[in-house]
């Protein structure tokens, strides 16, 4: 073969390689699986399971008056339930195992729209706000984040996109529907012994963590990644809430010392929240019956999503609501049973067969 045959062979070969890249991204910007472009197209069955990647569109490109944001604890809300009890087109933006930082890293977007949302329903988890502030629970892809297109080819050249979300378009296969997405309805199954046999036994602490232990991660990640939105959204209406861990999460603290400093840290909390016009604080961790009854969760903190309609149901009607007034003698009670009656309610709960 002469150099020119040769030099004609690569030309063309460059050629359909180079076209064949363009028809990919170019088919990634129609159907656009990461809302990254635009909204989802009608009639197409878009999956959505990947909160890390379609975050960002969805707050992005959906249209929504509400917003829930935390972690795990939020992902099997309803949100058609959230129609039906508030009038709320609702979207769920949640993160498992969200830090205070992965909620900034979205609520940036959120508030870059032009109209900001009404309600803003928050889950608060105490763990993740006593943490180092900056933590996130996972490395996000800057990239769907920011709003440069110029960096884009990491999601227009990818091949999971391709395989896992516009072949399932191609084939024509029904889409995730809104108001499920990211929950876990029939894949986690509660019972008490699915929660006894994943829980560890605590190591016990000879001396308590002080009360105050947690304050000062608590409020620098109040101060950097919460409390600059309700105070630059004056008009958006913030709902926090305290989801119900297990009788078998508030044994680990009380074993392992940090009992008390952990109520203090959401009385920390309630107290700073509660200073501001526009948000509201429910509370449900004082729910006896229901955080000793495992068959009620999943594991020692994760419960099965008739709590998340229950929470629903109470965001409407003002049920478990707290006050400037009442959170104080709430928490006081909440100490108070905790030290009468965790140990016996631990041990009936099963953790004397562990």
């Amino acid at each position: 073969m002469d150099n020119g045959k040769y030099k004609k062979h690569i030309l063309i070969f460059l050629a359909l390689s180079v076209s064949l890249l363009l028809v990919c991204m170019l088919t990634v910007v129609v159907i656009d699986p990461f809302f990254q472009y635009h909204g989802p197209l009608p009639g197409v069955g878009y999956v959505i399971d990947n909160q890390l990647s379609q975050n960002p569109g969805i707050a992005r490109r959906f249209e929504y008056d509400s917003v829930i944001l935390g972690s795990s604890m939020t992902i099997n809300f309803d949100t058609e339930l959230f129609a039906q009890t508030m009038g709320l087109n609702t979207i769920k933006l949640s993160y498992n195992g969200a830090y205070p930082r992965d909620i900034d890293n979205i609520m940036t977007i959120v508030k870059e729209r032009k109209t900001w949302p009404k309600e803003i329903f928050l889950g608060i988890d105490i763990p993740t706000y006593k943490a180092e502030p900056g933590i996130t629970a996972y490395e996000i892809p800057e990239y769907l984040y920011d709003t440069s297109p110029w960096n884009d080819l990491p999601y227009l050249l990818n091949k999971d996109v391709f395989l896992d979300y516009i072949s399932h378009v191609f084939r024509r296969q029904p889409g995730t529907p809104l108001n499920e997405i990211y929950s876990t309805w029939g894949q986690v199954f509660c019972g008490r012994q699915n929660v006894l046999s994943s829980y560890a036994l605590p190591r016990e602490s000879e001396t308590p963590l002080p009360a105050d232990a947690y304050i000062g991660n608590i409020e620098a990640n109040l101060n950097a990644y919460i409390i600059p939105y309700i105070e630059s959204m004056p008009d958006t209406h913030f709902t926090v809430f305290f989801p119900p861990y297990s009788i078998l999460y508030w044994y680990t603290q009380s074993v392992e010392g940090g009992l008390e400093a952990e109520l203090a840290g959401e009385r920390y909390i309630m107290e700073r929240l509660l200073s501001y016009h526009n948000v509201s604080v429910f509370y449900f961790q004082n729910m006896y019956d229901f955080i000793t009854d495992l068959d009620n969760y999943s594991d020692y903190t994760h419960y099965g999503r008739e709590m998340n309609d229950y929470m629903t149901r109470c965001f409407q009607d003002g049920s478990h609501r707290l006050t400037v007034e009442s959170y104080a003698e709430v928490l006081d009670r909440m100490l108070l049973w905790m030290e009468e009656n965790l140990d016996s309610a631990a041990l009936q709960a099963g953790v004397g067969e562990l």
